[in-house]
């Protein structure tokens, strides 16, 4: 009997001890730390970007830039006037003339002058600064993309590719996961939790992302040369305060294109169609750039008109 009772004895004890064991959770083995992974100090390079650049370089002047696109506008109708009549071939030519031009009106000084200032407030505002012999050439294509190219005394240095998501409901993260099939990992940048940009680099150019959905429905793509970027504190010696919409308004022949009689709807049809919204003169530089002929010469009816897509788009396949 006192047998048994011994047997039992040590058996409850052995289970206690078991169960305990198994219901205290175990330390992790001592040992050095493991350090965390800090963000790279540079953007990843990207062999992408010289592709995604194609065919124009930094340095070259707004000239060189408009002659590209002279000939690859004209190239785009070469094949289109084949087999014409004379009357079609004139109207043809007429249409492709009227599309040049309407690209070199969107060239513009920025020397403060009140006229060259419409862009202050757009969503490029940030990317320019008056009298620091800084200039700019607009390019749009038919499906609502635009180009921006920058020079500082007559160079270009950067190129912005404002891409139009057609009212698409996609966020910065979803976007930029997205340029990574294309550009590679790039570096992310938080702010708190949210993200404020991707970048990329290569041996000359830097690239980032930026996000301006909220008002234009839009994200940007960023090229600068890497080399301008580092001397810009010397480039730009002149620094002036920025125009505010209110004294832009108050300048501006230009009707306002934005909500301003607070009604929420007023733009509706932008925002149905998912053309880029207009916000109080944010975009009159459209308007402005494209008002800029030579005394006397009429506008011709067609010059709004968009030149057709420049190369084979890589980017096309976001479905933007």
């Amino acid at each position: 009997m006192r047998k048994l009772l011994a047997v039992g004895l040590v058996s409850f004890v052995v289970s206690a001890v078991a169960l305990s064991g198994v219901s205290q959770p175990r330390r992790p083995p001592r040992g050095p730390r493991r350090p965390v992974a800090a963000a790279p100090a540079e953007p990843p390079v990207s062999p992408r970007i010289a592709q995604e650049l194609g065919t124009l370089r930094w340095g070259i002047n707004h000239e060189q830039v408009l002659e590209y696109f002279r000939a690859t506008i004209r190239a785009s109708y070469a094949p289109r006037m084949r087999n014409l009549g004379q009357v079609e071939q004139y109207r043809m030519v007429e249409q492709r003339d009227a599309e040049v031009r309407a690209v070199e009106r969107t060239y513009v000084e920025f020397d403060g002058a009140t006229p060259h200032r419409r862009w202050d407030t757009s969503f490029i505002g940030e990317e320019y600064t008056h009298n620091n012999h800084e200039a700019m050439l607009v390019y749009e294509d038919n499906r609502g993309n635009r180009e921006f190219f920058f020079f500082i005394n007559d160079r270009l240095w950067k190129r912005v590719q404002a891409r139009n998501t057609a009212g698409a409901r996609i966020n910065l993260d979803d976007f930029s996961s997205q340029l990574e099939t294309i550009f590679g990992p790039g570096r992310r940048v938080m702010d708190g939790p949210r993200l404020r940009t991707v970048e990329w680099r290569d041996d000359t150019t830097r690239l980032h992302v930026v996000d301006a959905t909220t008002f234009y429905n839009a994200f940007c793509l960023i090229y600068e040369e890497a080399a301008t970027v580092a001397q810009l504190p010397t480039l730009r010696r002149n620094v002036t305060p920025r125009v505010t919409r209110t004294a832009v308004a108050a300048t501006n022949s230009v009707p306002e294109t934005g909500n301003t009689t607070g009604d929420a709807n007023a733009d509706i049809v932008d925002r149905i169609t998912g053309k880029i919204r207009r916000v109080q003169n944010a975009d009159a530089g459209a308007a402005a750039s494209a008002t800029i002929r030579p005394a006397g010469a009429a506008a011709p009816a067609d010059a709004g008109r968009a030149a057709p897509p420049i190369d084979q788009d890589p980017l096309g396949g976001l479905g933007f």
